[in-house]
């Protein structure tokens, strides 16, 4: 069921161009979802973030090349991002409509097993999977993820970050995303060809339906309801080894709410990288793949 693979060696010179591996693409039940599959190995799904623009392989080509020599790795623009949409809208909570298309391309891909890796909403998606498919999911890696109504700051004023994401829409525009590029880091050095991903992401937004989706992310929309138990208390029901790792200098999600992941998660341990911000797998490329396959391997 895997495609050709066409692939490019990914360096910090040449990340985030256009010449990347083919994409392929599955029809779920309520998405269109556009992935890419390369490696062999145990299977790592990787699950990018909510911003605007976010695709699976702008997130998370400065490790690819590393990973794939160890996993085979599922890098799927998830519903609403990318080239991925949703074709029907359950009205359920994001985490679960994602959750739920990336269990049904795992099965079309006669995955069984898998490790499931998340940054921000990613990492979101790779809890509600834990949740509701235990026996697809072994380990977790979370890259400062982001579950809406979990930590204390939901009710404090927004972050710079979360400001930007609500700023973004409805009036996108280079400027707008350069300025939340550069904020997704703390050191902007790390965001090779700085231009060019400013320019696909821009105009990735214009796509029909991504804003849409943005804004129904951003407003509130597919507001997690778990059956009416709180965010804490099926956070703490999950029975899975987890790495957390976190920027301290992450403009997006305070650093403070990787203690709260620490305490719910009973089998969880976290790593804390300086001078980091909110993309730390693409400014810690290197030691973000490190971590991550010594976590998996072990």
């Amino acid at each position: 069921m895997r495609g050709k693979e066409t692939v490019v060696h990914v360096t910090k010179e040449n990340a985030l161009v256009p010449e990347i591996p083919a994409a392929h693409s599955y029809r779920t039940s309520e998405a269109h979802i556009s992935y890419r599959d390369l490696g062999s190995g145990p299977t790592l799904l990787l699950l990018h973030g909510g911003a605007p623009g976010e695709t699976g392989w702008d997130s998370f080509a400065a490790c690819i090349e590393v990973l794939r020599a160890r996993f085979r790795v599922i890098v799927p623009d998830q519903p609403g991002f990318g080239q991925s949409h949703l074709v029907e809208d359950s009205g359920l909570p994001y985490n679960a409509i994602s959750a739920k298309a990336m269990a049904e391309l795992l099965s079309h891909l006669d995955i069984g097993r898998v490790y499931v890796s998340g940054n921000s909403l990613g990492g979101g998606v790779a809890l509600r999977m834990a949740l509701e498919y235990p026996d697809l999911v072994d380990r977790i890696v979370l890259i400062a993820p982001f579950v809406r109504g979990f930590c204390p700051q939901f009710l404090a004023p927004p972050s710079e970050g979360a400001a930007l994401l609500h700023d973004y829409y409805p009036h996108p525009s280079p400027n707008k995303m350069r300025h939340l590029l550069t904020r997704l880091v703390a050191d902007v050095s790390t965001v090779p060809h700085l231009d060019t991903a400013v320019a696909s992401r821009y105009e990735g937004t214009l796509r029909p339906g991504i804003e849409a989706a943005s804004q129904r992310l951003a407003s509130g929309g597919w507001v997690e309801d778990y059956e009416r138990r709180t965010p804490a208390q099926w956070i703490g029901t999950i029975d899975k080894m987890t790495l957390v790792l976190w920027g301290r200098d992450d403009r997006f999600c305070p650093t403070d709410d990787a203690f709260h992941y620490l305490s719910a998660l009973r089998r969880s341990e976290l790593l804390v990288f300086p001078e980091t911000g909110h993309w730390l797998q693409q400014e810690r490329s290197t030691e973000f793949a490190s971590y991550v396959t010594a976590f998996l391997t072990r």
